[in-house]
């Protein structure tokens, strides 16, 4: 399969060293219009694997946020400077990055070894993306990423049930057959019964975790009623001071008036007891 790409607006600084770095196949078509330029800021979605072994050493979408960085500027690894300006946006490719266009001898420790090649599978999802648009993107990340932590965590606990139970069931040893409609309703109970004291473990864990959540939530508002009261302390220790020195500053003043009013006086009556 042979593929065309028109816009190959790479700058002349940036030159792949190796052979083997380039587009191996195209799994998502783009618009096939919007190309970017060096110095664009693009948002996509990678997965990175070794290309010896096909372990994963990095994924935007297992952790859930899409990647954002300037392309032909260095920012990234050689291969995406060069080969990422050559797709459209919407575009969905698998890459192939020979060692020294990615992370050469020096490798990126613990995850990638020295003079690995890589493989990456890279979906382009918009170029220049506005703050509004980014922000609204950015807070449904979050909230599925949420989702999905609090779907994994049922399905751990799930887990951590059915395991309980293992060991139970063994411990009361093979089941008898069902011998009448009474047998029956009888498994159907012990049945209801496990779930039912499954869920009640679950709900002793939330109830475990609001209980935590509601001493932190008082802790916090201890802490700032008592960083009010010594805020407000250290307000009124200082205004005492003002006013004490306040004081002290009339005081000083006072005695200066006096004492020139003395002298005023003694003048005075020097000049009285003289002759003209």
């Amino acid at each position: 399969v042979s593929y065309k790409y028109v816009h190959m607006s790479v700058s002349a600084s940036i030159q792949l060293e190796s052979v083997s770095t380039r587009i191996v196949d195209e799994l998502e078509p783009g618009d096939g219009a919007s190309f970017p330029k060096v110095g664009d800021k693009l948002l996509v979605h990678y997965t990175g694997c070794l290309a010896a072994t096909g372990r994963c050493f990095d994924s935007s979408r297992a952790r859930g946020h899409a990647f954002t960085f300037t392309v032909g500027c260095g920012k990234v690894i050689k291969g995406w400077d060069v080969l990422l300006l050559r797709l459209c946006k919407g575009q969905r490719v698998k890459l192939h990055v020979g060692a020294v266009d990615g992370y050469g001898a020096a490798g990126s420790p613990p995850n990638v070894p020295a003079n690995a090649d890589l493989l990456f599978d890279v979906e382009l999802i918009d170029i220049n993306e506005p703050l509004v648009k980014e922000g609204i993107r950015y807070r449904k990340e979050l909230e599925d990423k949420a989702r999905r932590e609090v779907e994994e965590q049922q399905e751990r606990d799930a887990k951590a049930a059915m395991a309980s139970e293992g060991p139970k069931a063994a411990a009361a040893g093979p089941k008898r057959p069902r011998e009448s409609d009474e047998s029956g309703s009888g498994s159907d109970s012990d049945s209801s019964s496990s779930s039912s004291e499954s869920s009640g473990a679950a709900r002793k864990r939330k109830e475990r975790k609001k209980d935590k959540k509601k001493e932190k939530r008082e802790k916090k508002r201890r802490e700032r009623k008592e960083a009010k009261k010594s805020s407000k302390k250290e307000a009124k220790r200082g205004r005492k001071k003002e006013k004490k020195k306040k004081r002290d500053r009339e005081t000083v003043q006072r005695s200066v008036i006096t004492g020139k009013r003395l002298k005023l006086d003694d003048s005075a009556a020097d000049t009285e007891g003289r002759a003209p």
